[in-house]
């Protein structure tokens, strides 16, 4: 049978394969269509919910706001000190320094910025400012996309209103949430202000570079001038700086500002802000612009913030201090106040005297070679309290708020005490006068073990001795039987209430706070103190400032007012003035390396235990001054045979009294000039007292006749050493051996070194005796001083003078 005939009755099988295939394609698609449609539905829902969520976070923010008034503003600004103008002259007074912390902000009336300045900055930083209200759409789109495709950050659609916002909150953040907050602060910015409001806040507050916050520090950092004053090449390389302030800031980066400045030229040019004449000009002087501020020492741009001097470092203090008690608030908010308040302080300064005691103290090897290493302080004050000149230590000052060795530092004062806590309370209470006799001789049971005391500087007691040799000498002995007479506490009483000095702890109200032994004290207060010797007897509290103004020109703090208290009687200031004035010479004194030819001078020299402090306070007729030497840390003893603490007194003094007119101290009309006899301290008899001296004395105050007893007894010596005495016992005297230890032996050691040598006489004759006679008195009067009365009474009739006090036949004068 053939094929095709067994193919025909062979049974037909359905082909199955190709069915498979489509049903299974069929089933794929229906399912990829479920899924589309769950995922499409899923989308949908979660579109809607996002959608739903990002317009209730955008609704959520639509009343975003800044909590700052534009209109106060300017109270966050630089401080400026101002200081007397040309001549010392507080009446004209000039700008000296900015006080600012990290930003230096000066602010500018928009009336006082040029168009040029304005134009500027909207060409090349927000050129629809005028158009838009806040936000410009235009370009948030563009930032908006370039933070999501990573081409950019979202800063270049920042309009001026937002870039204020972002300098206003400090709010950095690269994210769309601050994105969107500062966008509805702008809208509400704007509705709240005029463009011409936001402009001018702009302009103060943005930074420019090397610390500068606004356009007017800008141009007094970079062009030492107003920004009124700028030109349109200067506004414009003020404007480029805006963009990145460290890498366009001209100090720096000169080349980069250049392109950027004349970038911003182009704009306002292409913008129609100015002519081509005016770009072409501003573009060839920004060839060769010059800049005028700072620089920096290293690549990293940093706050550089100027080193004060020491006056303006003790103003900061001053008027921090100041602060706080008027407004009860603490340390940190008076400086932030100081810093960020915009205030102006009109400083007490004389800028001249200032200028010579820092030249003066400069250089860090003043004290070598004997003295390498050791600090100083120095102060100067007027008769009414005016802080002159101040220098807080030796070398290059390298830093501001450092510690103040004239104002900060308590030292032991040594004899530099004596005048103000044992002779001039006691010349009050009437306890002692010029030539009172007073013992030097150990005070039995001076010690808690019972041992007498103290003991002198140079070896041995000398008996019985006039206040004034006493003074001049700087014995101890007699100021602590003073102290004891008048009671510690009464004597820190005195220091504390009528001079100003510190509340003194109970523990230093001993003995020894009659030689300086226990308290400590700054160079401040005892200079202070020291001015009621040539005022006339008061105290004024030293101030470095006139006042100070706030933002709004009120006065808050205010010294011109500053009124003087009685410390001491007129008279009693000027008999101890003439006691001190023979602390400085001519004849051989402790403080002969003070003086400063042509001129009074007045003084007294201290020392401490172990030399480890030298001092010497005193005044001219015009200030006070008072410095102090040693180491900070009480680890080595000064050694004092050049007195270059007394000569660098001397040599600032000097200078600063150059440029000042003749002038002599004022005496008390009720100061009586009188011979007094050496041997007894009372009045001289003509004719028998021939050991006679020059005394200064009030009626009420005044010592009775000599009574001629010595006269009879050859063999009693004068009780004041004839000076080539004094000067042999300078030249062999040598410290006495000290240490530090405690309790009694302590105060042993620290009296023993309150007293000075006698420095050696500078000629001789400067060191002869006033009259010459078989008993010579200490030192010869300086020629400057009074002769005695001639208009004694006569010998017969001294017997109606008996008593102190009874001068009415001593003389004539009322």
């Amino acid at each position: 049978m053939r094929k095709t005939d067994i193919n025909r009755y062979a049974k037909n099988e359905p082909n199955t394969t190709g069915s498979m295939a489509v049903g299974t394609l069929c089933s794929f698609g229906r399912i990829i269509r479920k899924v589309l449609l769950t995922l499409f539905t899923v989308c949908m829902i979660t579109g809607i919910i996002v959608s739903f969520s990002v317009v209730s976070f955008i609704y959520s923010m639509k009343d975003e706001s800044i909590d700052y008034d534009l209109h106060k503003l300017k109270l966050n600004y630089t401080s400026f000190i101002y200081v007397n103008g040309e001549g010392d002259d507080p009446n004209n007074p000039v700008e000296y320094q900015a006080l600012y912390s990290g930003e230096n902000r000066v602010w500018v009336d928009f009336s006082e910025i040029p168009e040029y300045m304005k134009d500027a900055i909207i060409c090349i930083e927000d050129k629809r400012f005028e158009e838009h209200h806040g936000v410009d759409w235009i370009r948030t789109g563009g930032a908006i996309l370039n933070l999501f495709t990573g081409n950019g950050d979202m800063y270049g659609g920042s309009t001026l209103t937002q870039q204020l916002i972002k300098n206003l909150t400090g709010d950095n953040d690269v994210s769309l949430t601050r994105k969107v907050k500062e966008i509805f602060r702008a809208l509400n910015l704007e509705k709240k202000y005029t463009k011409d409001e936001i402009l001018c806040a702009y302009l103060n507050v943005v930074s420019f570079g090397s610390g500068c916050n606004g356009v007017q520090a800008a141009a007094n950092l970079y062009f030492g001038k107003d920004i009124q004053d700028c030109d349109l090449a200067e506004c414009a390389a003020i404007a480029g700086i805006t963009q990145n302030p460290y890498k366009y800031t001209p100090l720096l980066h000169p080349e980069a500002n250049k392109e950027r400045q004349q970038t911003v030229l182009t704009e306002m040019y292409n913008q129609g802000a100015v002519t081509k004449q005016e770009y072409d000009q501003a573009m060839e002087k920004s060839e060769n612009m010059t800049f005028v501020g700072r620089t920096s020492n290293s690549e990293e741009e940093k706050t550089t913030i100027p080193v004060w001097n020491w006056y303006v470092e003790t103003l900061f203090e001053d008027v921090k201090n100041d602060l706080m008690e008027l407004y009860n608030i603490s340390a940190d908010q008076a400086v932030d106040m100081i810093y960020h308040d915009g205030l102006k302080i009109y400083s007490a300064q004389n800028t001249e005297y200032q200028e010579i005691a820092e030249r003066i103290l400069s250089d860090p090897a003043v004290f070598d070679p004997l003295n390498s290493g050791a600090e100083a302080g120095y102060i100067a004050i007027d008769y009414s309290g005016r802080v002159l000149a101040v220098v807080g230590n030796i070398g290059e000052k390298e830093g501001n708020r450092l510690s103040n060795n004239a104002t900060m530092a308590t030292r032991q004062p040594g004899s530099s005490i004596k005048p103000l806590v044992d002779y001039a309370p006691a010349f009050e209470q009437k306890l002692i006068n010029y030539s009172t006799m007073l013992l030097d001789e150990p005070i039995p049971n001076y010690f808690d073990d019972g041992r007498a005391g103290p003991s002198n500087y140079s070896p041995g007691f000398e008996g019985e001795v006039t206040t004034r040799y006493a003074l001049i000498k700087s014995l101890n002995p007699p100021a602590v039987r003073l102290l004891m007479e008048l009671t510690p506490q009464a004597a820190a009483s005195f220091l504390v209430d009528k001079l100003g000095f510190s509340p003194i702890a109970e523990a230093d109200q001993v003995r020894s706070m009659a030689i300086g032994g226990s308290m400590g004290v700054t160079v401040r207060e005892m200079t202070a103190g020291f001015q009621i010797f040539g005022n006339g007897g008061k105290y004024y509290e030293p101030y470095t400032y006139y006042y100070v103004e706030d933002s709004d020109g009120n006065v808050i703090l205010d010294n011109r007012d500053n009124i003087g208290r009685e410390a001491i009687s007129s008279a009693n200031a000027t008999i101890m003035r003439k006691l001190l004035e023979e602390v400085i010479g001519p004849y051989p004194a402790t403080g002969q390396a003070a003086d400063v030819p042509g001129w009074q001078i007045y003084g007294k020299t201290g020392t401490t235990n172990s030399m480890m402090d030298l001092w010497f306070v005193g005044g001219s007729p015009y200030a006070v001054a008072g410095i102090w030497a040693g180491y900070p840390n009480y680890d080595q003893a000064m050694n004092d045979k050049d007195n270059r603490h007394k000569t660098l007194w001397s040599q600032i003094m000097s200078e600063y009294l150059a440029t000042k007119e003749s002038k002599s101290f004022s005496d008390d009309p009720s100061v009586y000039a009188a011979s007094y006899c050496t041997e007894t301290g009372k009045l001289a008899l003509p004719g028998v007292c021939t050991s006679t001296m020059t005394g200064w004395y009030t009626s009420d105050n005044i010592p009775a006749y000599c009574d001629g007893a010595h006269a009879t007894a050859s063999s009693v010596p004068s009780s004041e050493p004839v000076s080539s005495e004094i000067a042999s016992e300078a030249a062999s005297s040598q410290e006495p051996e000290s240490s530090q230890v405690s309790s009694s032996t302590e105060l042993e050691s620290q009296a023993s070194s309150a007293q000075e040598p006698i420095e050696p006489p500078v000629s001789t004759p400067s060191s002869q005796p006033e009259s010459s006679v078989s008993s010579q008195p200490l030192v010869s009067e300086p020629v400057s001083e009074p002769e005695p009365l001639e208009s004694l009474p006569p010998e017969e009739s001294t017997e109606a003078v008996s008593e102190p006090g009874d001068v009415t036949n001593m003389t004539g004068q009322p």
